[in-house]
């Protein structure tokens, strides 16, 4: 288990970057750990509030464990991986090497169970798709510590892309035609009969646009595409127009914080790289619509698509926080809308937006037809604030940013795939796996029980 170093004063910080014997002593932090002493949270997290984050390697986790801490909680962090920023950051209290909850699902739900129990842990707030594993053994075991978000058969229904429109469409909401595929025969049947230039095709189970085909124009581009019952495909009719997305948190149906953000810098149609307000009342109004429907509680995420006339449908759900709690989290109730449902709503800050800024770089040279443009471009890369801010509080997430963007880079490399699918691939719920965690979460609960 790892304890965090105490927030380091301006001093501090000079010493450990211009004098040698503060380089070397910055050196053991960073690979044996010899600096690293309960932090001031730590010493008096007997006096606070306590919530735990189930993932640490990004920024979405590092700003909430900020949020948190500055509201005075007691922040515990756990990850898979032995060095993220959260393992840095001085607003986590107590950092955790766990297991991969993707592979090995009953050691890293042990791990995760007994940390809430030995640290009274009052709340469990899910990073990624770790929430379907979460979720499906709160099921499988109803004591245990507080979840923020639905149950489990919900989040299925909403990460299932196809599961999803069938439900929009139930509502009145518009959505596009998606046609469900299941085998190669399928899929060679519905490329022959739908337009190429006018559909999409993704896995069901899916995140960051990876293995999305836009508009294929032969067969042939589809040649590794193997659609299962357990891995299955959509068909989906392609939209042109202007991309959005939104973030919300909500408890029984009633939105308690919601930001809708413009989704125009991005790369082949993955993740945006700028976030930042756009007034979008119809996209508001179809979320809150069917946030009501089906009285979700948690945080969870749209993308939609607004076409020239400005109508929007949406395309496909993210049950999960995304980057617009970015435009959420400086708001000072922002840690309060997880635990009050009569919080806000909470609207998403005006006139501020925030960057991936190297990522934001080279869609320059690599951008999809919604670019916005150079003067656009410009004014976000030199005036947007970093999804990983520099704070003198807590300096180190960004100066060990590039030192662990490497090695994830590197491990990428050794293990023969694409950086992205290296940070997602230990939580990842990317096939149908209910029946089979099923019978796992059932070992577990009885083990558990024992």
């Amino acid at each position: 288990m790892f304890r965090k170093i105490a927030v380091l004063t301006q001093a501090e910080l000079l010493f450990i970057t211009r004098c040698p014997t503060g380089r070397k002593l910055w050196a053991d932090t960073l690979f044996r750990g010899s600096l690293f002493v309960p932090s001031q949270t730590a010493c008096a997290g007997r006096f606070m509030r306590t919530l735990l984050l189930t993932a640490g390697r990004g920024t979405y986790a590092l700003a909430l464990a900020r949020r948190f801490h500055a509201e005075g909680f007691r922040v515990l962090v756990a990850d898979a991986w032995p060095h993220t920023l959260c393992r840095y950051s001085s607003a986590v209290s107590r950092y955790f090497h766990v297991p991969s909850p993707a592979r090995r699902t009953s050691a890293w739900l042990n791990a995760i169970w007994q940390i809430a129990e030995r640290h009274s842990v009052e709340l469990i707030i899910p990073i990624y798709e770790e929430v379907f594993y979460l979720a499906q053994a709160k099921a499988a075991r109803k004591d245990g510590p507080a979840l923020f978000a639905p149950s489990f058969e919900t989040l299925i229904a909403l990460h299932d892309k196809w599961l999803f429109i069938e439900k929009s469409q139930q509502l009145g909401l518009s959505a596009p035609q998606t046609a469900r595929i299941a085998s190669r025969d399928e899929l060679v049947r519905v490329f022959a009969q739908r337009d190429a230039n006018r559909t999409v095709y993704k896995p069901v189970y899916s995140r960051f646009a990876a293995q999305t085909v836009v508009r294929p124009q032969g067969i042939e581009a589809l040649d590794g595409v193997e659609p299962t019952a357990r891995r299955p495909w959509i068909a989906q009719e392609y939209l042109p127009g202007r991309p959005y997305a939104t973030f919300t948190i909500a408890h029984r149906g009633r939105i308690a914080a919601h930001a809708t953000y413009a989704t125009d810098f991005c790369h082949n149609f993955g993740p945006t790289v700028v976030y930042r307000r756009v007034e979008q009342p119809a996209v508001l109004e179809w979320v809150r619509t069917f946030i009501e429907a089906v009285k979700y509680t948690g945080q969870v995420g749209f993308d939609f698509i607004e076409d020239a006339s400005g109508r929007i449908a949406a395309i496909e759900c993210n049950p999960r926080l995304t980057g617009g709690m970015y435009l959420l989290k400086d708001d000072p109730r922002f840690a309060k809308a997880y635990f009050d449902p009569q919080t806000g709503p909470i609207e998403a800050v005006r006139g501020r937006s925030y960057t991936f800024r190297f990522w934001l770089f080279w869609t320059l040279f690599r951008h999809t037809a919604s670019f916005p443009g150079v003067s656009e471009w410009c004014r976000h890369f030199f005036g947007a604030r970093s999804t990983n801010e520099f704070l003198w509080s807590d300096p180190l997430p960004r100066l060990m940013g590039p030192v662990l963007t490497a090695g994830v880079a590197a491990a990428a490399f050794k293990n023969g795939i694409g950086a992205r699918e290296m940070v997602t691939r230990d939580f990842e719920w990317s096939e149908d796996l209910t029946a089979v965690n099923a019978d796992v979460l059932a070992r577990w609960a009885a083990e558990q029980a024992a």
